[in-house]
């Protein structure tokens, strides 16, 4: 398994870039939390296209993000750059804070699909809509719905960058990420190859 590490000091650089941008762009609808914290990373519409690694929670169920919310909070989610970023303020944000965010980025219009890579999208589509038997991995779809749009508990893939994607699944690979979703996640990551982990995030970042 290769190591995966975000360069802070470019990741950073982004921020700072970003956040400029994203100021200039700031409305009276957005809720303060979204404009103060959030919006850095993020952008006020959960659809930034600049940082790879960072999810986009535009049109994301808002069961999903209240309760990642709260597993940085109380610790119960790891992995950089989480760690790094979100238990710091996530510690910062109250109970109805996180409901608002959480409303206010489930409400906005879902992300533009990435273009299909067709080296990958084949076997990142089989691997998503059927699973594969002989490794006891389940179909993505299953869980996550035939076009990647989530269901309470289980989040909204479609959309997401392929980078975010994969990070997650290597992740869960190697047990970094032990919140609850990895009680579902972990069995299935663990018996894909970096190789099939690449291909079906590609696949799902085209939903």
């Amino acid at each position: 398994m290769k190591s995966f590490v975000v360069p802070v000091a470019t990741l950073f650089l982004s921020l700072l870039t970003y956040s400029g941008v994203a100021q200039a762009q700031s409305s009276e609808q957005t809720p303060d939390v979204v404009k103060q914290t959030c919006f850095m990373c993020h952008s006020q519409e959960g659809n930034n296209p600049d940082l790879a690694f960072v999810p986009r929670l535009a049109h994301q169920n808002d069961t999903y993000i209240v309760e990642q919310l709260k597993a940085f909070r109380d610790g119960s989610r790891a992995g950089p750059p989480g760690m790094l970023y979100m238990w710091p303020i996530s510690q910062s944000l109250t109970e109805n804070q996180i409901k608002v965010a959480a409303k206010w980025y489930a409400d906005q219009p879902p992300p533009t699909p990435f273009p299909e890579d067709p080296a990958v999208n084949a076997v990142g589509k089989d691997i998503f809509e059927h699973g594969i038997l002989k490794s006891s991995v389940a179909a993505c779809s299953s869980c996550h719905g035939p076009k990647a749009a989530g269901n309470g508990i289980f989040p909204r893939l479609a959309g997401q960058t392929p980078q975010y994607l994969l990070a997650q699944l290597r992740y869960f690979n190697s047990g970094v990420r032990n919140d609850k979703n990895a009680d579902v996640m972990k069995p299935i990551a663990s018996h894909l190859t970096e190789e099939q982990m690449n291909a079906v995030s590609h696949y799902i970042s085209t939903l």
